[in-house]
């Protein structure tokens, strides 16, 4: 019956740690008076009365009070010739208050920890975001366009731009800009929102001409590199990259 008393007062003090902890500029309303105010309360009394007492056992043990008809110095000289007995007793009752506000606050401890961690656990799991996701796959798509416009291969570099301008059409449809193909959604960019505008015009043409041309458009790894690094420049405007 104590024992789920207890348990019922540490919850409700959890509970009240916890609000707290949720908005620290809300006072808690109200006084609970629990078990450890009410040890400090009674020490407080104990040394109130300890010095009380030594006047009244003075003031007693002179002989000089009576109850009726009986001399109250014989309850002094009780206590006095017991005065070992008692002093055991206050020590032990002492020692046993000490011990039980020690365990007291140490279970108390112990079950505010383990409800906080099932509320708060420090290990948990890592779910990816689905925004650093889509930012890790332009940037892995960005390398294998980089690794193609390097590669010894003629065909690589074509296909490295045709890669690059799948990319800007990507970015194009996320801007939900009008228009069927990119030259008419390029039309309908506001220039002072797409700063590489003119970039993004000029990789799109070379795009054309390889992909009107094929196999027959000559072009330099030069060539190709600035290409590339004008879609660059878009990706970057817009943190793709």
């Amino acid at each position: 019956m104590l024992y789920c008393k207890f348990i019922e007062n540490c919850k409700l003090k959890i509970e009240n740690y916890l609000n707290m902890a949720e908005d620290k500029k809300e006072k808690p309303v109200g006084w609970s008076f629990d078990f450890i105010e009410g040890a400090l309360v009674l020490l407080l009394l104990s040394s109130f009365v300890g010095g009380l007492a030594t006047f009244l056992i003075d003031y007693v043990s002179s002989g000089n009070i009576s109850f009726f008809g009986y001399n109250l110095s014989g309850v002094f000289h009780f206590f006095k010739s017991n005065v070992w007995f008692f002093k055991i007793l206050g020590f032990g009752v002492a020692g046993m208050a000490a011990i039980s506000t020690f365990v007291y606050n140490k279970l108390a401890d112990h079950i505010v920890i383990a409800e906080k961690a099932k509320l708060y656990p420090m290990e948990m799991p890592m779910t990816a975001h689905p925004e650093a996701s889509i930012e890790n796959k332009h940037l892995e798509k960005w390398q294998k366009i980089i690794k193609l416009s390097e590669s010894t291969n003629t065909s690589d570099w074509r296909l490295s731009i045709i890669e690059a301008d799948i990319m800007l059409d990507e970015l194009l449809e996320k801007l939900k800009l009008p228009g069927d193909i990119m030259g008419e959604k390029l039309k309908a960019v506001e220039p002072s929102d797409f700063l590489t505008l003119d970039q993004a015009w000029e990789a799109h043409k070379a795009r054309n001409m390889i992909a009107h041309e094929g196999g027959d458009f000559l072009i330099s790894q030069r060539e190709v590199r600035h290409i590339i690094s004008l879609y660059e420049a878009v990706f970057k405007e817009f943190y793709l990259i």
